[in-house]
């Protein structure tokens, strides 16, 4: 099995146009390996492609992720381990490593600490204070081996200055971003983004019947006791790049980073998207387009290349050691959008269940229409009798969907 195989059967339940189908628990979830697989191979923006696959071990080798940014950085660290004979390599995390920011001058400006939730990542809250001119590095002890990255001059990202979308031929949605460096200097740019959407279940369930106490819970529209309002999300998993090499000055004008096709359950209700911008140097940016391009066309980080290109990052003990990684420093600037498609009238693009069946029962007979996969949409009186549909229509955990609603979602129900 190749490697784009492997990591697409690992998600083939997500929904999304090569990004994302798949049942949020399912990627909180992953057996670490494959987690791992995905973090490292398509999220990371700090991998380097040594040709490894030519003779060398690829076991072992640290992999190292991360952008220093003055408010927040998250380094990520990995060691690769060799899976199967036609597969490259996956990776596992690393827990005991010292990791910190130094400058040019040695001194340590930042320490990070182990985020144990997220097993692997080293997180800095307090924020760095880059001072001009001045470079930086990530410093980086595990057991007796004392790794270093070149150090690099932070960028000053400008702002994002146009964030939309367009609506194709073919129903697709194009996310568009726009921005350009008043000083004229930066010329190169890396995107990241975080998305969030609303689910809602195409009825309203008046009762929701659970079979283990036979018990018929009364849903609320205004309260957290419903299936009718959820959630979903999910963050970009591949290297978003763009250059003004092609536009007139520094300019880049509606750069597509992120498409996704009609038939899925972001067109349910609202949808949001975070967008991170990150400043590159011509250095940064030519790595980066390298490692993308060997991923588009071996499936692999680790397919030999014409040419090796190598990150900036080094084991000062043992020199002959290979890293795989790329820091860089940055100002991030960010930017949301809202996509309120019931307003668009873009409904008849969600992704929709059969609906129109409807069968009654009575309280007793409750258990088979669970057994049936019917949920009740209705109480007709005088009985009661219960007018249930599939279960899918009424329930919309069942779409993929969750009930954590977002901290910034602009809507007051639950």
């Amino acid at each position: 099995m190749k490697f784009k195989e492997l990591i697409a059967d690992q998600f083939t339940t997500f929904d999304e146009s090569g990004n994302i189908s798949h049942p949020k628990d399912d990627h909180k979830h992953i057996p670490g390996i494959f987690l791992f697989i995905t973090l490292i191979f398509l999220l990371s923006c700090c991998i380097s492609d040594y040709d490894l696959m030519g003779g060398k071990d690829t076991a072992g080798i640290l992999v190292v992720e991360g952008i220093l940014l003055e408010n927040g950085t998250t380094i990520k660290l990995s060691r690769t381990v060799k899976l199967e004979e036609d597969l490259p390599v996956a990776a596992i995390d690393i827990y005991n490593a010292s990791v910190q920011v130094i400058d040019e001058e040695d001194q340590v400006i930042a320490r990070a600490t182990s985020d144990l939730a997220l097993p692997g990542t080293y997180v800095i809250t307090e924020p760095i204070s880059f001072a001009p001119g001045m470079k930086y590095a990530l410093d980086i002890r595990i057991d007796a081996k004392h790794y270093r990255s070149e150090y690099v001059s932070p960028v000053q990202t400008p702002e994002i200055e146009e964030l939309t979308w367009k609506l194709n031929d073919d129903n697709s949605l194009n996310i568009m971003v726009s921005t350009y460096d008043p000083a004229d200097e930066i010329r190169y740019y890396r995107w990241s983004f975080e998305e969030n959407w609303e689910i809602r279940a195409s009825f309203f369930g008046s009762f929701i019947f659970n079979s283990i106490t036979g018990e018929l819970i009364e849903q609320q529209f205004d309260g957290p006791i419903n299936h009718y309002y959820c959630w979903d999300s999910d963050y970009s998993k591949s290297f978003l790049l763009g250059s003004a090499d092609k536009f007139v000055n520094t300019v880049i004008k509606n750069h597509i980073i992120h498409t996704f096709q009609s038939g899925n359950s972001r067109f349910s209700y609202l949808y949001s998207i975070l967008v991170k911008q990150y400043g590159l140097d011509k250095e940064a940016y030519d790595y980066f387009e390298h490692l993308q391009r060997n991923v588009d066309e071996s499936g692999s980080l680790f397919a030999p290349q014409p040419s090796e290109k190598a990150g900036n990052i080094r084991c000062l003990s043992d020199p002959a050691e290979p890293v795989i990684g790329y820091i860089t420093a940055s100002k991030e600037t960010t930017s949301r959008l809202y996509i309120p498609f019931a307003e668009l009238h873009l409904e008849y693009l969600e992704d929709k269940y059969f609906c129109d069946f409807e069968k009654i029962f009575s309280e007793q007979d409750l258990y088979m229409a669970e057994w049936e996969g019917l949920g009740i949409r209705n109480v007709l009186y005088p009985g009661p009798v219960y007018v249930c549909v599939p279960i899918k229509c009424v329930d919309c955990t069942l779409r993929r969907g969750f009930k954590d609603k977002p901290s910034f979602w602009p809507n007051q129900h639950q």
